[in-house]
């Protein structure tokens, strides 16, 4: 809870527990050791009453992927603005190796059907090619229209095992090379198997490149 972007100010997405939804964006307002405070707007996805459940918090910097899961204590509506006093349930910390582990390409052809979050139908739903992986980011190819900041839910299969991996990320880099638009995303939320299976076939991939 002392780290630095949960001070005041910050903007960070929250995911919703059991809901599979593009995350809320939320503002810290107050932040103890014992103790989390956020606002956000009362948009669609915000109206749900979320007193006594359990939410997650999710940030990356280059050394760690870091993940709180709190439980909602207090909740309060000055609209258009909701207020929320969350206290931790469970804090986990997973340490990137010491240089920043670059996106590899798997060398083969894995497709990536995604769907945008908050789209217009006819826009929301596309398919996209994996270029690159590591464990905190994806590199895709895709001729749909999306924007940077966009959240997409999307799934690929794993070649060297077969299964088959969902999760949710959000858009940070756009750019556009020859008809094809390529994007980064950062994973917002995903199954700790699953992420367990792209960090096992990231490790293949760097060992079979420098063999």
């Amino acid at each position: 809870m002392a780290d630095k972007r949960l001070q005041r100010g910050a903007s960070l997405p929250m995911m919703i527990s059991r809901q599979v939804k593009a995350p809320i964006q939320v503002m810290v307002e107050h932040v103890k050791s014992s103790y989390l405070v956020v606002s956000l707007e009362m948009k669609a996805e915000a109206r749900t009453e979320l007193l006594g459940s359990t939410v997650r918090v999710r940030w990356e910097s280059d050394a760690a992927i870091n993940t709180i899961d709190l439980e909602v204590i207090s909740e309060e509506t000055v609209w258009p603005i909701k207020l929320l006093a969350m206290v931790p349930v469970s804090v986990g910390v997973e340490i990137v190796a010491g240089r920043k582990q670059e996106p590899i390409s798997p060398g083969i052809d894995i497709r990536v059907p995604y769907k945008v979050m908050g789209a217009r139908p006819i826009e929301e739903k596309g398919e996209a090619v994996l270029l690159k992986l590591s464990p905190t980011r994806l590199i895709l190819g895709t001729e749909g229209y999306v924007a940077k900041g966009e959240f997409l839910h999307l799934s690929f299969t794993v070649p060297s095992t077969g299964q088959e991996i969902v999760m949710m990320a959000k858009i940070v880099e756009k750019t556009f090379d020859d008809k094809q638009t390529v994007i980064e995303l950062i994973f917002t939320d995903i199954n700790e198997k699953h992420h367990q299976l792209i960090k096992d076939y990231y490790k293949k991939l760097t060992s079979a490149a420098s063999s």
